[in-house]
């Protein structure tokens, strides 16, 4: 059975030119396969935006350059330190406590600007998570946002990475986001 880089390599070849995957990952390896997902589309010659839902942009730092992942491919924007009210810390993009959505936005676009490789990637840690925050219709319209960007070709070469936790996939709005992305993948760990 595949690994989530295995998943994600396919998917890309796939794809070419960009496209949107949903990983479904489980629940006790997802930190794990971020990371090595991360590690993947860094080593190929991807910079790209980790928007963290789950985990302090300290705390994922820390983590990534302890396994050795090129911290300077990668901008990170803290959704989980404002969601907790925790001070930001560089080299995050920081956003507002009420993780606004519009803001959101913002931040993924003006951190595009900021990287330099043809290929790009924009890798949403959670999508499950960020629905302990925001009504349902706003992850809709979030999600909604990135996929048209892939699709407008509104940013050439930028991959969309969408974890979700497996045994949540079923939920409606999982589901909904499901039909408009180019492929789903299951990683087993």
């Amino acid at each position: 059975m595949a690994g989530p880089v295995d998943s994600i390599q396919n998917a890309l070849a796939k794809h070419g030119e960009g496209a949107v995957v949903m990983m479904e990952v489980p629940t006790d390896a997802y930190f794990d396969a971020n990371v090595e997902t991360l590690r993947y589309l860094t080593e190929n010659g991807f910079e790209g935006i980790y928007i963290s839902f789950q985990r302090p942009d300290s705390n994922v730092v820390e983590i990534l350059g302890q396994k050795g992942i090129d911290l300077s491919k990668i901008v990170i924007i803290d959704a989980a330190s404002s969601c907790a009210g925790a001070p930001d810390s560089p080299p995050c993009v920081p956003v507002s406590k009420e993780m606004e959505i519009d803001e959101l936005v913002r931040a993924i676009y003006t951190s595009l600007e900021k990287l330099h490789g043809r290929k790009k990637f924009i890798f949403i840690d959670s999508l499950t998570t960020i629905a302990l925050y925001k009504p349902l219709s706003e992850i809709m319209r979030f999600s909604q946002f990135l996929i048209g960007t892939v699709k407008r070709r509104e940013v050439q070469d930028v991959f969309v990475v969408f974890n979700v936790a497996r045994d949540l996939r079923q939920k409606p709005f999982i589901r909904d986001v499901a039909l408009h992305v180019d492929e789903v993948v299951a990683s087993p760990a």
